[in-house]
């Protein structure tokens, strides 16, 4: 047994006894997103197999169990964004659940730190399945391109069908790549304020935007958080940013609601704090309905980013949520064993 699936299995352990609890909160929360009747059936089902499976020490094989799966749904057309969402839901219920569980400081440490592992490699391994699935269907465009060029001239209109195609999907393989780029970067981090550097670096490296921010609100309302931007924007270097919030960033905490701005020239409430600027996106942070902080993403390009840019910023946002109450908890956890 690899020591993780020790740590999981005491983990269960001391899931068990909160085990309705976690059922209850999992299912309010998915039943309030989704509006499924059958929610708690199948909540009672999630939460029973796997306190069952970290029970018997099995973790290791209930994750490539469920990498099987996640590639078989990904070749069926199934999308990822409600699996992560799901997911994400289950480790905050189980999270509250330690909490209060552990009233030893080492227990809920070692606890929080093989969930947070568990949950990392679980996502990992969804949006791994969804990547290869996307590099096949480029390559099945690709090759269909080809013969279609081979066969005749005539077929120029279904070439450039295809190329569009391609492109998309290629766009579609490097946002999936940047979220498990992200995921697999800030699993490991437990400590707040690094969390949000690794995350902002990790999206601008691999994404290339102009500037990445994550921003999150302290306990007077002022942003706080870490930017990382090219090495020829006018910061130059990945930083710590301050301050109310205004701007798009203020706009979308105000309306809890994702922003874009194709042309910021024309948006009223742009803030220019980094030269060279043409579009922006702006993703709230949200927890348990309320902001918590936001992502934003800025790019010299206009009208830069799409709706399935959207949809997977708000992804990225539910998981650095889940990302960094785990780092909080583990830091107070802490604090309290000293």
């Amino acid at each position: 047994m690899t020591p993780l699936a020790d740590a999981l299995r005491r983990t269960a352990e001391r899931l068990r006894p909160r085990r309705d609890a976690v059922v209850e909160g999992w299912t309010r929360a998915l039943a309030a997103e989704s509006g499924d009747p059958e929610a708690r059936s199948f909540c009672e089902r999630g939460v029973d197999a796997l306190l069952d499976r970290l029970g018997r020490g099995e973790a290791e094989e209930m994750l490539r169990e469920e990498a099987m799966e996640a590639a078989s749904a990904a070749a069926g057309g199934a999308g990822f964004q409600e699996p992560i969402r799901a997911l994400r839901e289950l480790e905050s219920c189980c999270l509250l659940a330690l909490v209060e569980a552990c009233p030893e400081p080492e227990a809920l440490r070692e606890s929080l730190a093989a969930l947070a592992e568990l949950g990392g490699r679980r996502l990992t391994g969804l949006l791994r399945a969804h990547e290869q699935e996307t590099a096949r269907r480029i390559a099945e465009a690709q090759d269909q391109a080809a013969r279609a060029a081979e066969r005749t001239v005539d077929l120029q209109r279904a070439n450039d069908g295809l190329r569009r195609s391609e492109a998309q999907s290629q766009h579609r393989a490097d946002q999936i790549g940047m979220l498990s780029s992200v995921v697999h970067r800030i699993v490991p981090v437990l400590d707040p304020d690094r969390l949000l550097q690794e995350a902002a670096d990790a999206i601008q490296s691999r994404m290339a935007y102009t500037y990445v921010a994550v921003v999150i609100l302290d306990n007077e309302g002022i942003l706080v958080g870490r930017w990382s931007g090219r090495r020829d924007v006018d910061r130059r270097a990945a930083g710590r940013t301050q301050g109310p919030a205004r701007g798009i960033i203020g706009r979308a905490l105000r309306k809890r609601a994702p922003q874009v701005s194709a042309d910021v020239a024309k948006d009223s409430d742009y803030h220019a704090d980094v030269e060279g600027t043409m579009s922006e996106m702006v993703v709230p942070m949200l927890e348990g309905g309320e902001v918590v902080g936001a992502i934003d993403f800025q790019s010299e390009r206009a009208s830069a980013f799409d709706l399935d840019d959207v949809a997977v910023a708000e992804t990225l946002a539910e998981f650095l949520v889940v990302a960094l109450r785990n780092a909080r908890l583990l830091t107070e956890a802490r604090a309290s064993g000293v």
